[in-house]
């Protein structure tokens, strides 16, 4: 009894007569999209970007003693959270995304706050000292606008047919 394999064969795809290749992930829009079809990349990437931010900002703003707290936590998110959180309304979460996401959140505002992981301080008085909510409920306010967003789109247009649709087959 032998095994039938089944190999998946890229189509050629030709654009103005130029063919296209296939490839497992690409930026577009500032957004990873990959042929998984999962936000591992993406999530590495906003994580990357946003500590880029942070770091960039090390020396100007977080270690300056002339700045209060308050506006250090205001510079932090409208810069770094902004492109951590970036296109966040289409994501699906699972937990590990959490995790890292929320570890990245709490790291920052630790450092902003000067508090060392020595000084054995819960994450809930990190946030309230820094009068931030969680990262998951940040994260939440967009995705639930534009899933009203696209509730309130006419049944013909694609968002609102991929949000409600059904999978007829699947690998």
């Amino acid at each position: 009894m032998s095994k039938t394999e089944v190999t998946y064969q890229e189509p050629n795809i030709q654009v103005n007569c130029q063919s296209l290749k296939a490839v497992d992930h690409f930026t577009y829009l500032g957004s990873t999209l990959s042929r998984a079809a999962n936000i591992d990349i993406e999530i590495t990437n906003r994580i990357a970007k946003a500590s880029s931010s942070f770091g960039r900002l090390r020396k100007t703003v977080w270690e300056r003693r002339g700045i209060q707290q308050y506006t250090k936590v205001k510079v932090y998110k409208a810069v770094v959270l902004t492109s951590l959180l970036y296109g966040c309304e289409t994501w699906v979460l699972y937990r590990r995304h959490e995790k890292q996401l929320n570890h990245f959140h709490l790291r920052c505002l630790r450092n902003i706050l000067n508090i060392r992981w020595q000084n054995k301080i819960p994450d809930t008085d990190v946030l309230d000292r820094s009068k931030l909510p969680s990262i998951i409920t940040t994260i939440r306010k967009p995705q639930t606008r534009w899933v009203d967003h696209v509730y309130q789109m006419t049944d013909s247009r694609i968002p609102k047919q991929l949000l409600y649709g059904e999978l007829r087959c699947g690998m």
